[in-house]
C-alpha cells in the first residue's frame, strides 16, 4: 500500500512539474482549475503520508514549516560586486581598459538589463534544487532555500537532468502589478503601502515563514554563472540559452555586440525618447550591465579584490516626485505606434521641470490603474524620458473614470489596430503626417543618415507645408523651394545660406552607404549592428529584396523575428516604393563609396576574404583597419583558422602569428595590404 502511494505521489509530482513548466513557457495544457485540483490532491496525500514528502515536491511552492533562524552559507565562488558608472565617458574608459588587457584581440560584449531586485544564488545537485543563498557580504550569505522554493519561476528539478553541481545566479524581483495589488489591500485595511518592489522583495526573502513569502508571488531572472560542472556553453550568450533549455528564466532583452563601441552606443540609445525598452516590462531596472561574452577571455582578464574586471554596470540615477495627472494624450510614433502620454502638473525633477511623462501603452495604464485627476509618482532615471511609476491611491478623490483609448488616430483619423498577441496599438496609415515627421527625424538623426540642420521644428514645417510627403521628397528639395512661400507661409529662419547648407547636407547623405540606409529605414528590430551584418552577407539592396526568410535568418546576429520583419519589409508595396524612390534620387544602395576593383574579377579587392589583424599597425588604428577591410569587401575576424585568407601583421604581434604559421595561413605586412587596396 505504501509503495502504491509513493508511486502515485511521484507520478503526480512529475505531472505537476511538467504542467507548471508549460504554464511558465506560455503554453498551458490544462486549466488553472485542473492544476489546482491536482495540487490539492498531492497536498492531501503528503499530509496523510508526511514521510513521503520530498524537498523537491511541487507542494513546497506554497511553503513548508517556518524556520527558527537563518543558517549562513559560504559561497563556492565569491559573489563579487560589479563596478558601476553613471557617466558614458567613464563607461568608454572602462572599455579601453579591457582592450589594453586583451591587446590585439577582438572582444564580443553582451548587454543586459540591470534588474533592480535582490541577488540570489541557486545550487542544483544532479538536477535537483538543493539550496538558495543570498549574496550577503559576497563570501557568506543566508540560506533562503525555504523561500526560494516558493518562487514559481524557479524549477525545482531541471529537465533534462544535469549531473553534478550547477550554480546559477540572478535577481529575485517583484512585478509592479503584484506590488499594486498588495498595496491596495493594505490601504483598504488602513495600513501604509510599501514604497517600492525591491524593498518588499528583500523583506520577503528574509521571512522565516515560507507560506507568507509564497503569497508575495516573487519572480526570478538568471544572469550569471557560479560554480558548475559539465557546462557546455563557452560564452555568456550561449549560457543564457542553455539556462532556458533547462526551464530557468534568463534575463530578458539581451543584446550581443561585436565591439565595445557598438555596446556603448546601445547604452546611449537607452536615453533616447524613441527607445521602447521599458514598454513591455513590468519590473524595475536601474541601468544596463555590459559583460565580456567569452568565458575564456574573462578568465584571463581576472578580478580585483572587489570587482571582476570584465563587467560594468551603466547605471541611471533615479529621481522621483509626486504630482497631479491633469490629462492623458496619445502621440503617434515613426512605426505608427500610438503611445499614451501623461500631461502633469509641472514638478521639479532632477534639476529640470517635468510636465509630461510616458505611460508606455494601454496595458500599462490598466495595470497601474492610472486615471486623470490622480496623484502620481513620476520617476526620471538618467536621461530616460520620465514615466509614471505608480498612483498614490490614498490621495484619489472619489470615483475617477477609467481612461478610454481612442479608436481612431488623433492625427489622420485612421482606425487603430492592436498588434496580434502584443500590447501596442498602431495607426496603419503609412501616409499619416505624424508618422512621416517621426520617420524623417529618425532618418536624419546622427546614428542614421546624419543630415545636419534638419531638426524637429524644420521637419514639422516641411511636412505641414507639403514640401515633404515622404523620404524621397527630401532629396527633391532645392534652395529655391526652401525659400519660396507656400500659400501664405514661409519657412521660419530659412535664409539663403541656411537653405544652401541644408541642401548640401541632404545631398551628401546619399553616399552614406547601405548599412546606414538600412538602419535609417525604421525596419523593426534592425539596428546598426544588424544592418552591418546584412551588408556583409548580401552586399546590395537587390539581394536583400530577393532573400528568403531562411537566408536572412542564416545571417550572423539575425534571429527568426528579425528575419521575418526584414522579409515583410521587403515585400511591402509602400516600403518598396520608398526604396525605389530613394534610388531614383541617387541614394547609394551599396557601399558608402565606390571601391577600386580588380581588373581580372571586377570585384572589390578584398571580396570574399577573411582577414585577421595582429600587432600594432603604423597607419591604422584598430577600429579603422576593420572599417577599411569591410569597405573593400573583406571580413575582419578575431581568430585564426584554416578558413582565414591571410593574417595582417604589425609590430609586436601576438599568438595569432604563431597559429597562422602552424596552419600555413598566408601572412602579409601592412605595406602589402595597402598595395592590395590601392
Amino acid at each position: 500500500m505504501q509503495n502504491n502511494t509513493a508511486k502515485e505521489i511521484q507520478t503526480l509530482s512529475e505531472s505537476i512539474i511538467r504542467y507548471d513548466k508549460l504554464y511558465r513557457a506560455g503554453t498551458p495544457e490544462i486549466s488553472d482549475l485542473e492544476f489546482d485540483r491536482m495540487m490539492q490532491h498531492l497536498l492531501q496525500l503528503e499530509k496523510e503520508h508526511p514521510d513521503l514528502v520530498t524537498h523537491n515536491s511541487p507542494t513546497q511552492r506554497v511553503g513548508g514549516e517556518p524556520l527558527s533562524e537563518f543558517v549562513q552559507v559560504k559561497h563556492r565562488v565569491p559573489m563579487l560586486s560589479i563596478e558601476n558608472t553613471y557617466n558614458i565617458g567613464e563607461l568608454r574608459e572602462f572599455g579601453q581598459r579591457v582592450a589594453k588587457l586583451l591587446p590585439n584581440e577582438k572582444t564580443e560584449w553582451v548587454v543586459e538589463l540591470k534588474v533592480d531586485g535582490v541577488a540570489a544564488s541557486l545550487v542544483y545537485e544532479d538536477g535537483v534544487l538543493v539550496q538558495g543563498v543570498t549574496r550577503g557580504d559576497g563570501a557568506i550569505g543566508d540560506d533562503i532555500t525555504h523561500n526560494i522554493r516558493t518562487i514559481r519561476d524557479i524549477p525545482l528539478v531541471l529537465e533534462p537532468r544535469k549531473k553534478g553541481i550547477f550554480e546559477v545566479r540572478g535577481e529575485v524581483y517583484m512585478t509592479g502589478e503584484v506590488l499594486r495589488v498588495i498595496n491596495e489591500k493594505l490601504i483598504a485595511s488602513g495600513k501604509s503601502a510599501y514604497a517600492n518592489p525591491r524593498n518588499l522583495t528583500a523583506g520577503s526573502l528574509k521571512l522565516l515563514d515560507p507560506k507568507i513569502c509564497a503569497q508575495r508571488h516573487l519572480r526570478f531572472f538568471a544572469h550569471s554563472v557560479g560554480s558548475t560542472e559539465g557546462m557546455t556553453a563557452m560564452n555568456h550568450f550561449d549560457f543564457l540559452k542553455e539556462l532556458e533549455s533547462y526551464g530557468i528564466p534568463a534575463t530578458p532583452h539581451v543584446s550581443r555586440f561585436k565591439t565595445f563601441d557598438e555596446a556603448a552606443v546601445y547604452c546611449e540609445e537607452l536615453s533616447n525618447e524613441d527607445s521602447n525598452i521599458l514598454d513591455d516590462i513590468d519590473f524595475e531596472i536601474d541601468g544596463l550591465v555590459l559583460k565580456v561574452n567569452s568565458f575564456e577571455q574573462r578568465e584571463r582578464i581576472g578580478s580585483t579584490s572587489k570587482f571582476p574586471r570584465w563587467v560594468i554596470a551603466y547605471k541611471v540615477e533615479k529621481y522621483e516626485a509626486m504630482t497631479r495627472l491633469n490629462e492623458i494624450r496619445v502621440q503617434v510614433g515613426k512605426m505608427g505606434t500610438v503611445t499614451p502620454v501623461a500631461e502633469l502638473e509641472p514638478v521639479e525633477l532632477a534639476g529640470t521641470t517635468v510636465s509630461r511623462a510616458s505611460l508606455h501603452n494601454i496595458d500599462e495604464i490598466k495595470r497601474k490603474d492610472i486615471r486623470v485627476g490622480d496623484t502620481v509618482i513620476v520617476e526620471k532615471a538618467g536621461k530616460i524620458i520620465p514615466h509614471v511609476v505608480s498612483v498614490v491611491l490614498e490621495k484619489r478623490n472619489g470615483r475617477l473614470p477609467e481612461f478610454e483609448f481612442p479608436a481612431h488616430c488623433p492625427v489622420c483619423d485612421t482606425v487603430l489596430t492592436k498588434d496580434e498577441g502584443g500590447v501596442f496599438i498602431r495607426c496603419t496609415n503609412a501616409a499619416c503626417p505624424a508618422q512621416i515627421k517621426e520617420r524623417l527625424r529618425y532618418f536624419a538623426s546622427r546614428n542614421a543618415m546624419g543630415i545636419d540642420g534638419l531638426g524637429d521644428k524644420l521637419i514639422s514645417q516641411l511636412v505641414d507645408t507639403g514640401l515633404v510627403k515622404n523620404l524621397g521628397d527630401l532629396y527633391r528639395l532645392t534652395k529655391e523651394n526652401l525659400l519660396q512661400k507656400t500659400g501664405q507661409t514661409k519657412l521660419e529662419r530659412m535664409g539663403e545660406t541656411s537653405a544652401k547648407k541644408l541642401v548640401e547636407a541632404i545631398q551628401a547623405s546619399k553616399t552614406k552607404g547601405l548599412a546606414k540606409l538600412l538602419g535609417a529605414l525604421c525596419i523593426r528590430h534592425v539596428g546598426t549592428g544588424t544592418a552591418k551584418a546584412l551588408v556583409r552577407e548580401f552586399g546590395s539592396m537587390q539581394k536583400l529584396r530577393d532573400a528568403t526568410v531562411e537566408e536572412l535568418q542564416a545571417t550572423e546576429d539575425v534571429g527568426e523575428v528579425t528575419a521575418k520583419s526584414l522579409y515583410d519589409f521587403f515585400h511591402d508595396d509602400v516600403s518598396m516604393k520608398t526604396i525605389e524612390d530613394l534610388a531614383s534620387q541617387g541614394v547609394i544602395m551599396g557601399n558608402a563609396e565606390p571601391n577600386v576593383t580588380s581588373e581580372k574579377t571586377g570585384s572589390m579587392p578584398l571580396s570574399g576574404k577573411t582577414i585577421v589583424v595582429t600587432g600594432t599597425l603604423e597607419h591604422f588604428k584598430r577600429n579603422e583597419i576593420e572599417e577599411v577591410i569591410e569597405k573593400h569587401g573583406g571580413r575582419a575576424s578575431s581568430s585564426v583558422s584554416s578558413k582565414t585568407s591571410f593574417v595582417l601583421v604589425g609590430e609586436e604581434p601576438g599568438s595569432k602569428l604563431a597559429k597562422a604559421e602552424k596552419l600555413g595561413v598566408k601572412i602579409i605586412t601592412e605595406e602589402e595590404f595597402e598595395k592590395m587596396i590601392m
